[in-house]
C-alpha cells in the first residue's frame, strides 16, 4: 500500500515525537541520577540507602580513583554493630556490569585494600595455611555459564604467586567451584569433565550413548602435583536421579547434562570426603579408600530421620557443606533454594545442621535469614569465625545476591552490607560465588610502590594491596639552577583513612616543582615511597567548568522543584496557550495565502 504524503508526514511526525520523548526520558533520568537524588541526599543522607537499593545509582555503584586505575564496589552498610569492625572480606565480583572479574578484598566497611586485573575471571578468593604459611588461593580462567576451566593459585603476603595447581589427567582442567587445601598439604579440586553416558532412564528419545557433564573431584599432592585420589558421580549415581530440569540436555556434546553438579569438597578427620550436590539436593560422605557412598542426607535417599519437620533435610539446590565440628556432628550449608526455573523457597538462608550418627537423625540447630530476605538462584557460602575480641559470629555470601552479612550464632543479625541494589538482585548484574572473612591479613606488595597522582589541586595517593600503612608523609621540592632538584621538604602528614586519601596542595606562591609521598606505619616507620608528580600546567579550565556546569543544573533543579511547590501552594496556574493561540489565529488574513488555480 502506498503512503500518502500527509501519511508520510504522519509517521514521521510520530517517529520525531517519540524520538524526542524517548530523549527527554533519558535526559530526565539522568538529571535525576546525576543531579536531583546527590542533591537530595546531601541534604537527607539517611536517604542514601534506600536510593541505593532502588537503584538509583545504577544496578552496580562503584568508586572510581584518582590514584589507581581500576574501580572497586561502591558498598552500602545496612545494618552494623561494632562487633563487626575488624577483619577483612574477600570477595570475586563477577557479572555483566563488572569491567573487571578480578579478586578483591575490602576491609569491613566496604573500602578497597586490593585487586587486580591481572587475571580472568576470579572465584573463591580466601586465605588457606600450606606448610605453617598463609597464602591467597582462587581459582582463575574461563568461565562457561555453571562450570569453569582454569587453574588454582597461590599467592603470598606479597601478592607473587607462589604455587599452581591444576587437575590431572589429559584435557582436564580445575573447576572455579572447590579448591580446599587439607591439613595434609594437599588440595582437595573439583572438575567437570564432558563424557557419554546410559540416559535411556530420562526417556524423550535419549540413548545409551548419551552426553553428561560429569562431576568429579580429585586430590592432589601440591608440591609434586601427584593424583592422590579420584572420584566421579557418573559411576556411582544415575543421571535421571537428577532434580534439574533440562529438556535439551543430554543429546549432544553441544548440549550436555549437568545431573549432578557437584560444588564443595571437605576432607574429614577419617579420611573421608563431604561433598555437596547442588542437582541432588544433598550432602554425602563420600568412602576415602573405596568412594562408596557411606551416608547420604537430603535428596531422594536420605538416610537420617529429621527430626525439625524437614529443616533438617529439606534444602535444594544448596552449597558450601562444611564441618563446623565433627565431635559433634555440626554441618553448615547454604540453602538456595531456588535454581530458575526452579523456585522451592521465597528467600534463601544458611543453616547449621547437628547429625547424630548412634540414632542416625538429624535436626535443625539455627538458620540464619536476612531481613533483605536475598532468593540466591546460584552460589553461596556460609562460615564461622572469630572475632579478635573472642566472640563467634557467622558470616554468610549470598552468591548472586549482591550482599554479605554477619550473624551471632543465635541468628541475630549484627551486620549487613549491599554491593549492588538490591531491589536489581534478580537482574544479576553483579555476584560473588563465595565471600569470606578473615580477622587479619597482613601484606606489602612487592612489584609496585604507592601511585601519587595530582588532579584539581590536591594530591591523590594509595597503595593496592598494603595492609600496613597507617600514615602518609607529603614531601615536596623546587628546582634548582643547572637542573636537578633540591632537598625534599616534608610538608604534611596524614592519617590513612581510606584506600585513597588525599593532600591540599600548597598556594601557587609556595608550591614545589615536585611532590612524592611515603607510606608510614604505626610507628611512622618508613615503608616505601611513592612515584614523584609534578603539578600540570594546565589551569585546569575546563574542569572548573565542568563543575560550575553541574552546579548550575543542581541549582536549576532545585529552584524548578521549589518553584512548582511554591506556586501550587499559592494557587497559581499555568497560562492557558490554546486561547492565546486561537486569539492571534483569529486576527490572521488567511486570503492572501489561498491557493490561486
Amino acid at each position: 500500500m502506498k503512503l500518502l504524503p500527509t501519511d508520510r508526514t504522519r509517521v514521521l511526525r510520530i517517529a520525531l515525537v517519540t524520538l524526542l520523548s524517548l530523549g527527554a526520558v533519558l535526559l530526565a533520568l539522568a538529571l535525576l541520577q546525576h543531579v536531583l537524588v546527590p542533591v537530595l541526599v546531601w541534604i537527607a543522607p539517611a536517604l542514601e540507602r534506600p536510593f541505593y537499593d532502588l537503584g538509583f545509582f545504577g544496578p552496580y555503584p562503584t568508586q572510581e580513583y584518582v590514584s589507581f586505575n581500576l574501580s572497586s564496589p561502591r558498598a552500602s552498610i545496612v545494618q552494623w554493630d561494632e562487633s563487626c569492625d575488624d577483619g577483612y572480606v574477600f570477595l570475586d565480583p563477577n557479572g555483566p556490569s563488572v569491567d573487571h572479574r578480578g579478586p578483591l578484598i575490602m576491609d569491613a566497611k566496604g573500602h578497597l585494600i586490593w585487586t587486580s586485573d591481572a587475571f580472568e575471571t576470579t572465584t573463591n578468593l580466601k586465605l588457606q595455611e600450606y606448610q605453617g604459611a598463609e597464602y591467597l588461593t582462587f581459582w582463575s580462567g574461563h568461565k562457561a555459564k555453571t562450570m569453569g576451566t582454569g587453574l588454582y593459585y597461590m599467592m603470598d603476603n606479597n601478592y607473587t604467586v607462589a604455587h599452581t595447581v591444576d587437575a590431572v589427567g589429559q584435557d582436564l582442567h580445575g573447576d572455579l567451584h572447590e579448591f580446599k587445601i587439607t591439613k595434609d598439604n594437599t588440595a582437595l579440586l573439583t572438575v567437570y569433565n564432558l563424557t557419554n553416558a546410559d540416559l535411556t532412564g530420562m526417556g524423550w528419545f535419549r540413548g545409551a550413548n548419551g552426553w553428561i557433564t560429569d562431576s568429579v573431584f580429585q586430590e592432589v599432592d601440591i608440591a609434586t602435583g601427584e593424583l592422590l585420589f579420584e572420584w566421579s558421580a557418573s559411576h556411582h549415581f544415575k543421571a535421571e536421579l537428577s532434580f534439574m530440569w533440562n529438556p535439551f540436555g543430554g543429546y549432544s556434546d553441544s548440549s550436555s547434562f549437568d545431573f549432578f553438579h557437584i560444588n564443595s569438597v571437605e576432607k574429614d578427620r577419617n579420611g573421608n570426603y563431604l561433598i555437596s550436590s547442588r542437582h541432588f539436593h544433598s550432602i554425602m560422605t563420600v568412602d576415602g579408600k573405596t568412594g562408596e557412598i557411606l551416608w547420604e542426607l537430603g535428596g531422594h535417599s536420605t538416610d537420617f530421620e529429621d527430626l525439625s519437620d524437614g529443616k533438617a533435610s529439606g534444602f535444594s539446590w544448596q552449597h558450601d557443606a562444611r564441618w563446623i565440628n565433627e565431635d559433634e556432628g555440626l554441618i553448615s550449608l547454604f540453602d538456595n533454594g531456588v535454581a530458575w526455573p526452579h523456585v522451592d523457597v521465597p528467600y534463601s538462608e544458611g543453616r547449621i545442621i547437628k547429625l547424630d550418627f548412634d540414632a542416625m537423625t538429624a535436626e535443625l540447630v539455627q538458620d540464619f535469614v536476612s531481613p533483605s530476605h536475598p532468593r540466591s538462584s546460584s552460589q553461596g557460602s556460609i562460615i564461622p569465625l572469630q572475632t579478635p575480641e573472642g566472640a563467634d559470629h557467622i558470616f554468610i555470601g549470598w552468591g548472586s545476591s549482591a550482599a554479605f552479612s554477619e550473624f551471632t550464632p543465635e541468628g541475630q543479625l549484627l551486620c549487613e552490607t549491599h554491593f549492588a541494589a538490591s531491589g536489581l538482585w534478580w537482574w544479576e548484574r553483579i555476584k560473588s560465588y563465595r565471600a569470606y572473612k578473615t580477622p587479619s591479613w597482613s601484606a606489602t606488595p612487592k612489584d609496585w610502590d604507592p601511585s601519587a597522582q595530582i588532579e584539581s589541586g590536591s594530591l591523590f595517593v594509595s597503595w593496592n594491596g598494603a595492609t600496613d600503612v597507617a600514615f602518609w608523609e607529603l614531601s615536596g621540592r623546587r628546582a634548582v639552577e643547572g637542573g636537578g632538584g633540591g632537598e625534599w621538604q616534608v610538608i604534611d602528614i596524614i592519617e590513612k583513612e581510606d584506600f585513597e586519601d588525599s593532600f591540599l596542595l600548597p598556594s601557587s606562591s609556595e608550591a614545589f616543582d615536585e611532590y612524592r609521598v611515603a607510606a608510614l606505619d604505626r610507628d611512622h616507620g618508613f615503608m616505601r615511597y611513592s612515584n614523584t608528580t609534578s603539578p600540570p600546567a594546565t589551569s585546569g579550565f575546563l574542569g572548573f567548568l565542568s563543575y560550575a556546569l553541574m552546579v548550575l543544573s543542581a541549582l536549576a533543579v532545585v529552584a524548578g522543584v521549589g518553584g512548582y511547590w511554591l506556586g501550587k501552594k499559592k494557587g497559581w496556574s499555568p497560562p492557558d496557550w490554546r486561547r492565546y493561540a486561537a486569539s492571534a489565529q483569529a486576527v490572521i488574513d488567511r486570503s492572501k495565502y489561498q491557493k490561486l488555480w
